[in-house]
């Protein structure tokens, strides 16, 4: 009797070690078959957005001096870059009717920033001919960059603005001064014009790359984009939750509904998840709600 209960234990034992074995190799073969995910907490915070563009820097107070005459271009007596002072002869014309050269003086001192006109050019007064742009000598320096429709909410006096001219490596802060709108053939939008400071070099002409940054209102809930998620229904998100079956514990996919309040290119915005929910941002295949997942344990931040 004794030795058929020892026989009776070893079999037993012998069972149940193979249970445990198949087990085993079972729970391993199916969660080899199972997507395997990548999964993020929700945090609360502010969408950075950036808008970056690049142009020419350009004199601050510029003006243009347009012909108030009537006659033919004799002489121009300076070139465009060159500083002059109030009442230097700038041009001579042969008047209409007249044997006489006359004289176009500068108004004001500045540097003469283009010519508008050449030698021999006939010039009359109706037709809004620029003679020449003249820019006030000044510290204040303006670039003017190109904004879509999309990005003007992140473009005004409050957004962050860093101003690099390429020709020279140096970095200024920059103030937005103004958006006006802009239209050509070729695109449709706004141009926003940034004022910078320097104060001992010269900048009219060298190019720029300009950076304009603003923070979003502070949001309870951001999530990386990548786990949003939209279809005919709406937007949703799918979260981790742990379940059992008769391989023991795992996990599944489970679908959410959420609304999208705000997006950047990295993360978004969005209300009706509870912020103590895991949501799925990657799976190495197609998932839904109800997949059975595979999890490894790591949190993307």
């Amino acid at each position: 009797m004794e030795q058929n209960n020892k026989n009776f234990a070893k079999v037993f034992g012998i069972f149940a070690g193979i249970v445990l074995l198949l087990t085993f190799f079972s729970k391993s073969i199916y969660n080899g078959r199972l997507p395997v995910v990548s999964v993020a907490t929700p945090k609360q915070g502010k969408l950075s957005f950036t808008v970056e563009g690049s142009a020419y820097v350009s004199y601050s107070r510029m003006e243009s001096v347009y012909s108030d005459v009537d006659g033919r271009v004799k002489e121009i007596l300076v070139q465009s870059g060159e500083e002059v002072e109030k009442g230097q002869c700038l041009m001579k014309f042969e008047l209409a009717g007249a044997e006489e050269l006359h004289e176009i003086v500068a108004e004001k001192n500045g540097i003469v920033t283009s010519i508008g006109v050449k030698k021999g050019m006939y010039v009359s007064s109706m037709q809004n001919i620029i003679l020449y742009g003249i820019a006030e000598k000044s510290e204040e320096w303006t670039v003017t960059v190109f904004v879509t429709e999309d990005q003007l909410d992140y473009v005004d006096r409050e957004s962050v603005v860093n101003v690099q001219v390429t020709n020279l490596n140096k970095n200024f802060n920059g103030n937005v001064r103004s958006v006006v709108s802009y239209a050509d053939q070729n695109k449709t939008g706004y141009q926003a014009e940034i004022l910078i400071i320097s104060e001992n070099q010269e900048l009219a002409g060298k190019k720029a790359k300009v950076t304009i940054e603003k923070e979003s209102e502070q949001y309870d809930t951001i999530i990386p984009a990548a786990a949003l998620r939209k279809d005919s229904l709406g937007y949703y998100v799918l979260v981790l939750q742990e379940e059992d079956s008769v391989l023991g514990n795992g996990y599944a996919a489970y679908r959410m509904s959420v609304d999208l309040l705000n997006s950047n290119e990295e993360y978004c915005a969005v209300r009706g998840l509870p912020t103590d929910e895991t949501v799925i941002t990657a799976s190495t295949s197609a998932i839904s709600g109800g997949s059975r997942v595979y999890y490894e344990g790591n949190v993307v931040e």
